[in-house]
């Protein structure tokens, strides 16, 4: 393996290692995340004594590192795409170590469908009926609300009026409470009420009713 390879492969994991510690600064409850996927970026490093194998476990790995970062978009996993980049070029740098046309050809393609498979269910995004009940997602004004006994407490009464679904999540340094809905409210409830119930909860500062598609105010 040349000197040029090992760079590009070091600059793809260091930037994969800086990413988590951004993550870790961000979004502290996602740190695990963000860690383990920067762990699996060291790999190609403990095979530098097999320089042609190292190169093509330097492509799955950018190339699954790319897609997991669409995948993982909403909860910020999109920060590794320069680290999936610069995996993904590190084994072409070298003209006498580049992996087989073949594994290069079939390896984006395998990717590409897992990315399908999993991002994009299929005819979920063109069969209304097969989309989900929309939700509330509501952002709150601190992280310490996760640890607000007044907050964690009344968010409970959200079962009383309908809910489906209540999670608290940081994202991007911001505190989301995402609330799911049925199809249809029973025993008097209403969306309304549901929504009201939300918005009095302490330390909420914003709350968006959201589809499959969309999140409007």
């Amino acid at each position: 393996m040349s000197a040029r390879q090992r760079a590009w492969i070091v600059a793809g994991v260091v930037t994969a290692g800086l990413t988590a510690a951004l993550g870790l600064l961000i979004a502290p409850f996602l740190g695990g995340l963000f860690l383990m996927t920067a762990l699996v970026t060291a790999a190609p490093l403990l095979m530098q004594d097999h320089p042609r194998i190292c190169a093509r476990t330097c492509l799955v790995i950018g190339l699954g590192l790319l897609a997991w970062a669409l995948i993982g978009a909403v909860i910020g996993m999109f920060l590794f795409v320069p680290a999936a980049l610069l995996l993904v070029i590190a084994p072409f740098v070298d003209p006498g170590n580049r992996p087989d046309p073949w594994f290069s050809a079939i390896t984006p393609v395998v990717a590409a469908a897992a990315f399908t498979l999993i991002a994009l269910p299929p005819g979920q995004g063109h069969d209304p009926e097969n989309e989900p009940p929309p939700s509330f997602r509501a952002a709150l004004d601190s992280t310490d609300r996760f640890r607000d006994r007044q907050f964690n407490q009344r968010k409970e009464r959200l079962w009383d009026y309908g809910a489906t679904r209540v999670e608290v999540y940081e994202y991007a340094g911001q505190l989301i409470l995402d609330v799911g809905m049925p199809e249809t409210f029973t025993g008097g409830r209403t969306e309304g009420d549901l929504r009201d119930e939300i918005a009095d909860l302490p330390g909420v500062v914003d709350v968006r009713r959201c589809t499959y598609h969309t999140c409007a105010g």
